[in-house]
């Protein structure tokens, strides 16, 4: 039976309701928070002392006021002084381990509110155990699990730790089992309210069993209920597997753990999994294991948690089996059928590490967050879930969700422990507001009311307050609310059910006044822009507070009303105009608004097109034409700043600044002449004659270029067609220069009138112009080819008759490439030209007879033929420019010999007196046609010659142009061998040869005919006698010489087959080596044949026996007193 005295009920009074003892947390490098459950606030704090990787705890009174916290070994009171009995510092410290996942937990003792249990764990390191004799940690021994009471009566009310009843030792491991003697425990802790309501369960595990210890009016029962429950963690894996939380679900119903790893090895990695189990609190025991996440994932669980109200769970993993880098948060769903396939992600990161889960009493659940790659400057914050019983995504989790590191020096951060809890702290609570938004805090406007409404139980008794006072007059389920405060309701069912507590923050905001602000205009190039909303917050906040109304955008009345689909950031309109429909809210309590609208519209805002800068010629011929100021029409620029756009939609004005085009202020005329000569800017306007503030400007240059100077001129030309009519053909452009008063950058045309002229139609051929009047005038129209602008001059020409001489000018080709070509020097025609002719005239040549009359393209003197071996030029004689006479000039090219011009031959010096012809080299001819002339004197196309040397010709042919031809005579002779090295009796013999001569040598061996090589040396050449040539590439002959190669037979086989039937040394006969001793002998060096060199060899026998196969030895020493040694084989 759920059984509570009705006393105990009196006693606690109704401050017991908040359950605020979660109220103060302290944590990681001195960092901390602050909930108050009255304002639903979460504060960062400052003042913690404790400062640890992972183990930590803390404890409140029922209304929140901070009592102790610890990290294992020292205990800090509610000043922030170590306890005296429980400091590390003085020596008096606990035996748990700030290092360890849940170093401690603290338990009220049932029915007294001064006395605390606090269960401290050890890290059952490796280093402690016996299987590292010379190896410590911390103090050198694996505590385990111990217990310490804290007596909050002791030193004035600050407490301490009781000196008989501390470290007290609970057992959790097999006393039998030496692994688990050495390491006792794992770092997992956690507490729940057992089923009768007053005393509770502190709950750890340890290999393959779970330790429920018992905590009553009577204290610490310190023998457990043991459950045996997979899976295995191996202790042989510690203290990596060690690692890990277990949290109670806040109903009691629950066990979930994460076991860092599965490891078999000491200190070893491995992955882990996460677990959930089902936990009778009324029995302690725990069974019915579920593998929510297991080791195949390959990853390292750490931190767990369960939702509230036990409709979730929570697991941070690391990334892989070291647990320091990557990580993620998982969600399942306890309600599912299937929880392990529940499986959802809440949040990954690249950087921070798993981190301990922990629930607030605001229902939300906390993170522990650091980056182990940047420990120093990371922790800045915890992270929130901050919809717990929300699905997936939907619980929102905040990754920056509350700054601890409130100065930002990096001394307050968070590390990977968060302090643990009695689990069902979070479970005493019941939804009052019941409003589908928020359980605790409900936010009303004024004028407004509510009813909040209890569990409506049969037979109980309903205990309402405000702000921590009774109110006597509310004995019913439901309390009606219209003023803020902070209620609270206390149930006792009186049915034997354990008391229940609900309690809600109610509070009330004003509502904002939404004033009516100005319609939005803006100018685009399009009926649609981008409008900042934001600009109107002031004129629809008028007066109000910013800090206490938030303005918010719609598109709808309805969206405005709902507070749904708010416009954020620029908006673009979709129609225009657009209403807006402005939304006011009270920040703390968005219900509280206020509606208001406006328009936004759009006008199109006309572009420039397209605009140029203008040049224009001063053409003013009747007036001054070089004065740089015209007049032009302005208007004829409108079609092309138009573009397509509608001219009937907009203006255009031409100003004199940017300032009256931004004005529209002095408008220039349509027809305008520029005052600045030569160089003005104007400025362009085109606006939106439905609003005139949507406009573009835009500017270009005018500039006004003069009219180039073009000069009178008279041409006289040659009549030479033979017809003395006065028609010939003019080269107009000979008197460029005198027309533009040899201006630069100008070009001409010719007309045959005026009219013509200016309108450039009608042109002549100013490079040959054939007249038809003589004199007749033409039209020269100047052109600056940089501005465009011209000018009109007039030609007169008039015709002349004249005489010259024709010349020949004749060369061999012998400038180094005969192809026909050649640099003629023109200069030397100019007597010939010129013979008989008066004094004083101009010469000058040209490629085609057109160019000679027309002037065009005259020939440099130093001038090569175009047309190869005979070609025709003109030369034109003139007086000042008065055509006197055009002759033929002959260009003739004379080939040269065709001869090869260096020849070699060889002359075999053994075979002197002997001669060889040699031959002038004629190619394609004959020889017959050319003259001859040799070095040695002679005049013949071949000579006789019986010496090496060398020999030259010219041959010259009838047209005198010669070519010098080289003959070589070359020295070549038959080889004089002087010695041939031989390397015998090896495993690769060798010839060298060695010779003398003036020939180009080869070599072969037992063959005349070859094959020959260049190299002279024979290699691996077999043993016995050899023939050794060489010859003479040149075929001066052949001189051959033999040698003998000593060798050794391997082996021989005497079965008279006759095929190695006798050993004999190889290469021994009468002219080489004859004179060599040969020893035979057995293994044992025995003396079985001397042999003669001569001989056919050793048949193998001994006094007439055969002797056995075996391997025998041999002694030879030739006659050249080189001596051998080594063995053969005798086969049989």
């Amino acid at each position: 039976m759920k059984k509570i005295l009705l006393f105990f009920i009196l006693c606690i009074s109704i401050q017991t309701f908040a359950q605020n003892e979660a109220s103060n947390w302290y944590f990681g490098k001195n960092a901390g928070l602050r909930f108050n459950a009255g304002s639903g606030t979460v504060t960062a704090v400052t003042d913690g002392q404790l400062n640890t990787l992972e183990g930590c705890t803390s404890i409140s009174d029922t209304n929140g006021n901070l009592l102790f916290y610890s990290d294992g070994r020292t205990v800090w009171n509610s000043l922030h002084q170590p306890m005296a009995n429980a400091s590390e510092a003085f020596g008096t410290g606990l035996k748990g381990d700030d290092s360890s996942t849940s170093s401690g937990l603290i338990v009220p003792k049932p029915q007294d509110p001064n006395f605390y249990y606090i269960f401290t764990v050890d890290e059952p390191h490796h280093f402690n155990s016996s299987a590292f004799p010379n190896q410590t940690d911390g103090d050198g021994i694996n505590d385990g699990l111990t217990y310490s009471l804290v007596d909050i009566n002791l030193n004035g009310g600050l407490g301490d730790v009781d000196p008989v009843e501390k470290n007290i030792q609970l057992v959790t491991y097999d006393t039998n089992n030496p692994d688990q003697v050495d390491f006792k425990c794992s770092e997992k802790i956690t507490a729940v309210k057992a089923d009768d309501c007053s005393s509770f369960w502190v709950i750890t595990h340890f290999v393959d069993r779970f330790y429920a210890f018992k905590v009553d009016i009577n204290g610490v029962n310190t023998t457990p209920v043991e459950s045996i429950v997979g899976p295995v963690v191996p202790v042989s894996g510690y203290r990596r597997n060690a690692l890990g939380y277990i949290k109670a679900s806040p109903d009691g119903e629950k066990l979930v753990v994460a076991h860092f790893g599965f490891a078999t090895t000491l200190g070893g990695d491995a992955a882990g999994g996460v677990y959930l189990f089902d936990f009778d609190n009324n029995t302690g025991v725990v069974s019915n294991s579920i593998e929510l996440y297991g080791p195949q994932n390959g990853d390292s669980p750490y931190g767990v948690e369960f939702s509230s109200e036990n409709r979730k769970v929570y697991a941070t993993i690391n990334a892989g089996v070291s647990g320091n880098g990557a990580s993620s948060v998982l969600q399942w769903d306890l309600l599912s059928a299937d929880i392990p396939a529940s499986q959802a992600v809440v949040h990954t990161s690249n950087s921070l590490s798993a981190g301990a889960l922990q629930l607030g009493i605001n229902k939300k659940i906390y993170r522990a967050q650091v980056n182990f790659s940047n420990i120093n400057t990371s922790g800045r914050f915890l992270g929130v879930i901050n919809n717990p019983e929300a699905d997936g995504a939907a619980a929102n989790y905040n990754e920056n969700g509350i700054l601890v590191d409130v100065s930002g020096t990096f001394q307050n951060l968070s590390r990977i422990g968060l302090p643990p809890f009695i689990q069902s702290l979070f479970n005493t609570q019941i939804d009052i507001i019941q409003n589908g938004i928020s359980t605790t805090e409900l936010k009303l406007c004024t004028g407004d009311s509510y009813t909040l409404s209890a569990l409506e139980i049969p037979g109980a008794t309903y205990t309402w307050s405000q702000d921590g006072i009774i109110l006597p007059a509310e004995t019913n389920f439901q309390l009606f609310v219209d003023t803020p405060g902070f209620y609270e309701v206390f149930i006792e069912p009186n049915n034997g059910e354990c008391p229940i507590e609900g309690e809600a923050v109610v509070g009330v905001f004003e509502i904002p006044v939404a004033n009516q602000p100005n319609d939005m205009v803006n100018c685009d190039a399009t009926t649609t822009s981008t409008f900042d909303l934001t600009t109107q917050d002031a004129q629809v906040l008028d007066t109000q507070d910013p800090a206490i109304y938030s303005v918010h955008y719609f598109t709808t009345q309805q969206d405005a009303d709902d507070n749904t689909n708010e416009i954020v950031g620029p908006f673009t309109n979709t129609s225009n105009p657009q209403e807006i429909f402005v939304r006011i809210h009270n920040i703390e309590n968005p219900n509280c608004y206020d509606t208001t609208s406006f328009f936004v519209e759009v006008f199109v805002t006309p572009v420039v097109t397209t605009l140029n800068d203008i040049v224009v010629c001063d053409e003013d011929f009747n007036g001054n034409a070089m004065d740089g100021t015209t007049t032009t029409d302005l208007t004829a620029l409108n079609a092309e700043i138009l573009g397509s756009q509608d001219a009937s939609l907009y203006t255009i004005t031409y100003h004199n600044s940017q300032t009256d085009a931004d004005s529209n202020s002095n408008p220039l005329p349509n027809s305008y002449t520029n005052t600045t000569p030569y160089t003005e800017e104007i400025f362009v306007r085109i606006e939106n004659n439905a609003n005139t503030d949507c406009f573009s400007t835009d500017s270009f240059i005018l500039t006004v270029n003069d009219a180039p100077i073009a000069n009178d001129t008279t041409i006289i030309q040659c009549d030479e067609d033979g017809i003395p009519e006065g028609y010939t053909i003019f080269n107009l452009n000979q008197v460029f220069d005198d027309i533009t008063g040899g201006a630069t950058d100008r070009s001409i045309t010719y007309y045959l009138t005026q009219n013509n002229a200016v309108n450039g139609t009608n042109q002549i051929n100013g490079d040959a112009f054939h007249n038809f009047f003589n004199p007749q005038t033409v039209y020269a129209k100047v052109v600056n080819d940089i501005t465009g602008c011209y000018n009109i001059a007039v030609l007169t020409l008039q015709v002349s008759t004249t005489s010259a001489n024709n010349a020949t000018l004749e060369v061999c080709d012998d400038d180094g490439t005969e192809d026909g070509f050649f640099s003629f020097t023109l200069s030397d025609a100019d007597a010939t030209v010129l013979f008989n002719l008066p004094p004083g005239l101009d010469l000058s040549y040209y490629e085609t007879y057109e160019n000679a009359l027309t002037e065009q393209n005259p020939l440099p003197n130093n001038f090569t033929n175009t047309v190869a071996y005979n070609q025709i030029i003109y030369a034109r004689v003139e007086n000042s420019n008065a055509c006197y006479g055009i002759s033929e000039v002959r260009l003739r090219v004379f080939r040269l010999p065709n001869i090869e011009t260096s020849f070699e031959t060889l002359y075999c010096l053994n075979s002197f007196p002997e001669t060889i012809t040699i031959n002038g080299g004629v190619i394609g001819d004959s020889p017959s046609n050319y003259y001859y002339l040799w070095s040695t004197g002679e005049d013949t196309s071949e000579i006789m010659v019986d010496a090496p040397g060398t020999y030259t010709v010219r041959v010259t042919n009838t047209n005198g142009c010669f070519k010098d031809r080289t003959v070589t005579v070359l020295p070549s002779n038959i080889a004089t061998i002087t010695n041939i090295n031989i390397v015998d009796a090896s495993n690769n013999n060798t010839l060298t040869v060695l010779v003398t001569g003036e020939g180009d040598y080869e070599y072969a061996i037992d063959n005349e005919f070859g094959p020959y090589q260049d190299s002279n040396v024979f290699e691996n050449v077999a043993p016995g006698l050899h023939t050794v040539y060489v010859r003479d590439k040149n075929d001066c002959g052949i001189v051959d010489e033999i040698v003998s190669v000593i060798g050794f037979p391997k082996y021989f086989t005497p079965n008279n087959d006759g095929f190695h039937d006798y050993w004999q040394v190889y290469g021994i006969t009468p002219q080489f080596q004859a004179e060599s001793v040969i020893y035979i002998f057995d293994r044992q060096g025995k003396l079985l044949k001397e042999l003669d060199p001569l001989s056919r060899g050793w048949d193998g026998t001994l006094n007439g026996y055969k002797l056995p196969s075996s391997d025998y030895w041999f002694a030879v020493t030739l006659e050249d007193g080189r001596v051998f040694k080594s063995h053969f084989t005798l086969k049989r």
